[in-house]
């Protein structure tokens, strides 16, 4: 039988080392206590890792954006923060940065899924090119995975972020129709605070790539996603 300290079990699931303690109190995580310290079971870890989804709230809208922008070393953006909530952005990235693999993803999708809200629709295929290269969009996701060198090139769809304020104007513009999942071909990633430094460029930075395909349902995509964040 293999144990890890309370430390490292923390970080494999991405809570506190007192929470640790807590579960084992609980009964909820195997351990034993030996010269004044206490182990972890790693098979009791491993089953508590792959059954339980990632503690913590996620961060508000703004907030998620201030970490992408830490995580994509918008500079420009970071320096009009004020110094404690720049700290608190490049403290929360670095975070997500040392995460292991194998919980990572889980923890980038808690923690930053507010940044968006995200809406799917149908658009006629021979719109979708107009649509990517529309100033009022960035492209992002499965329409950015290449961009950035994940092994992950996706035809026949398109991934963007648009200002809240102008999705009914896209919207019309190119005809697009409310869709369910397996019928949407366009998936747009509204933003309503935060992420004004996104705008402006045509290609979003790898971080929230990254971000966005870790949401995907389809495993290829998370799995690109979960490569970009990796190489952060």
């Amino acid at each position: 039988m293999e144990y890890v300290s309370v430390a490292d079990a923390a970080q494999s699931l991405g809570v506190s080392s007192r929470r640790v303690r807590q579960l084992v109190d609980e009964g909820n995580l195997g351990g034993q206590r030996i010269g004044g310290r206490w182990i972890i079971d790693r098979n009791e870890l491993d089953r508590r890792r792959q059954s339980s989804p990632p503690s913590g709230r996620p961060l508000s809208s703004v907030s998620a954006w201030h970490v992408l922008a830490a995580l994509a070393e918008a500079n420009d953006e970071l320096e009009l923060l004020s110094p404690p909530l720049r700290s608190r952005a490049r403290s929360r990235a670095a975070r997500l940065r040392r995460l292991p693999s194998d919980i990572a993803g889980r923890v980038w999708q808690s923690t930053l899924r507010r940044r968006a809200s995200l809406h799917e629709f149908y658009a006629h295929p021979s719109v979708l090119n107009a649509l990517l290269s529309d100033p009022q969009i960035v492209r992002s996701g499965i329409s950015a995975a290449h961009d950035h060198g994940a092994d992950l090139m996706v035809v026949g769809g398109a991934e963007g972020y648009v200002r809240a304020r102008d999705v009914s104007t896209v919207v019309e513009r190119y005809a697009l129709n409310p869709a369910s999942r397996p019928d949407a071909n366009v998936w747009l990633h509204t933003v309503d605070a935060g992420g004004d430094w996104l705008f402006g460029r045509r290609v979003a930075p790898t971080a929230v790539v990254a971000a966005d395909l870790l949401e995907r349902d389809d495993a290829r995509d998370r799995w690109a996603g979960a490569k970009l964040a990796a190489s952060l």
